[in-house]
């Protein structure tokens, strides 16, 4: 009986395959369809979808919809069917598509089964996660606590149900930058999961780690990174290969090259695996591999996981694309071809202007770059009108002890020294010292090679003594002490 059901599904797959060409099929259907058959054929376009095989489940999807529109099907079984074709557009990339789905399941399921159902929170859940992936981090969050709320009212049988709530909130809050938000969602999902042996606790320890990273914390991060790993070994896929893409990220960071290196291949090698080589996580691999190789002075190994990166996330149009695109022309920069690089970051900018405004981070970012390849084209006018609207940004949101304000006070002086405007340059070289030491090592160690540099000039025009004062300067932020 079972071989009997697969094949009426089958049939029935074909049947609304045709419905779409066919209105006189429409009374053969409705006397033979039976909910049951539908149910197996929709099963059958989701699992097509999990394939990754669109071309196919697509119309699936689509021929499913009608048929619940036209023969007016229980709007459950609608709202399953609008859920499921949602998460493929979205998978395929197509998210306006999506949100459209999402939004019409949401209707229906609050028809079927109440606004304050499981399967509304859900649906919720999806989309708050199409508004992350497209960057759109206000209305992500509206969602995600909405989906929450839900799923707190519910009790405490729906309590690991509440932890993938906080989980995915806290996502979009670390994104969003708001990391102390993130960490205190986080940690109430990792406790939750502890609590009931949820398998699921090792990718909320690996997004505590990557907030714990980002607020300082080495130590901290690692051991959570440590314990993600071990929970994942027995089953690698995705999951295992972000912890690994983190723990990679982290050896970079504390200069443990070698062991950086082989921990982002491994996450690339299983993204690769579980996921397809169109995938945006596999993309994200490749970007995070090459800056590391860019950082060990490997540009040629770096541009070619560039350039595949950036052809797939062109392809889905997921986010990121922006972030890969100005690595690209930091590869640039670093070759000397300041004409390319002036391309990729004037891209850069706009993608990030669109997406996340004049004044965000990474927009100032891409910003500064574009500046920098200005300069190195020595089109000096252009370049430090662009950093001065950086600088004014970074002024008017109270930036100015930021390693943002550091970097544009800093390239300000270059553009003025390379000028030969030694006078210009010397003022925001101290506008930058006054609070260097606050920096990063790294930076204050760029801080002290500029200074190194001015004194140079300052000796080739026999301004002696003004070379030693500023090269004292240099000395005490390179100290040990520092």
């Amino acid at each position: 009986m079972a071989g009997w059901g697969v094949l009426r599904g089958m049939w029935y797959l074909t049947v609304l395959t045709m419905l779409a060409f066919s209105p006189l099929m429409a009374a053969e259907l409705e006397e033979w369809r039976r909910n049951e058959d539908w149910e197996v054929a929709l099963g059958q376009a989701a699992e097509l979808a999990r394939a990754r095989r669109f071309a196919e489940a697509g119309p699936l999807f689509q021929n499913l919809t009608a048929a619940a529109e036209r023969f007016q099907f229980p709007l459950l079984m609608k709202a399953k069917c609008l859920n499921n074709y949602g998460a493929m557009l979205m998978a395929n990339g197509q998210f306006a598509e999506a949100e459209k789905r999402y939004r019409e399941a949401v209707r229906a399921w609050a028809g079927a089964t109440g606004e304050e159902s499981d399967e509304t929170a859900t649906t919720f859940n999806n989309l708050g996660e199409l508004y992350r992936q497209t960057g759109r981090f206000a209305e992500a969050e509206e969602v995600l606590r909405r989906s929450l709320a839900i799923r707190e009212g519910l009790g405490k049988k729906n309590e690991l149900r509440v932890a993938g709530a906080l989980n995915n909130l806290g996502t979009v809050q670390r994104e969003a930058g708001r990391l102390r938000e993130a960490a205190a969602s986080f940690e109430r999902a990792v406790e939750i999961r502890r609590r009931l042996g949820d398998g699921n606790v090792a990718k909320t320890l690996n997004n505590l780690g990557s907030v714990r990273q980002a607020l300082g914390d080495v130590a901290g991060a690692e051991a959570l990174y440590v314990e993600a790993e071990a929970l994942l070994a027995a089953r690698p896929g995705e999951e295992l290969a972000g912890v690994w893409n983190n723990i990679g990220t982290l050896h970079r960071m504390t200069g443990r090259m070698e062991s950086a290196e082989v921990y982002l291949r491994k996450a690339s090698a299983l993204w690769e695996k579980a996921l397809g080589e169109e995938h945006p996580s596999v993309a994200a691999g490749w970007n995070n591999l090459a800056e590391l190789l860019m950082t060990m002075g490997r540009g040629g190994e770096a541009e070619p996981l560039l350039r595949r990166a950036i052809g797939v996330m062109e392809k889905t149009q997921a986010r990121g694309l922006a972030e890969m695109v100005d690595n690209l022309g930091v590869l640039f920069l670093q070759q000397e071809k300041g004409v390319g690089a002036e391309a990729l970051f004037r891209r850069a900018v706009a993608l990030r202007t669109a997406g996340l405004g004049r004044e965000h981070r990474a927009t100032l970012e891409a910003m500064h770059h574009l500046g920098q390849a200005l300069g190195m084209q020595k089109r000096y006018t252009e370049a430090e009108r662009l950093l001065l609207e950086e600088l004014s940004i970074v002024e008017a949101n109270r930036m100015q002890r930021s390693a943002q304000n550091g970097h544009v006070l800093a390239e300000l002086a270059l553009v003025q020294f390379a000028q030969r405007r030694l006078a210009e340059g010397e003022r925001y070289l101290e506008a930058v010292s006054a609070f260097a030491t606050e920096l990063p090592t790294v930076q204050q160690a760029g801080v002290a090679e500029l200074y190194k540099a001015y004194a140079h000039l300052l000796r080739g025009v026999k301004r002696n003594r003004d070379a030693a004062r500023i090269e004292g300067r240099a000395n005490s932020l390179m100290a040990p002490s520092r």
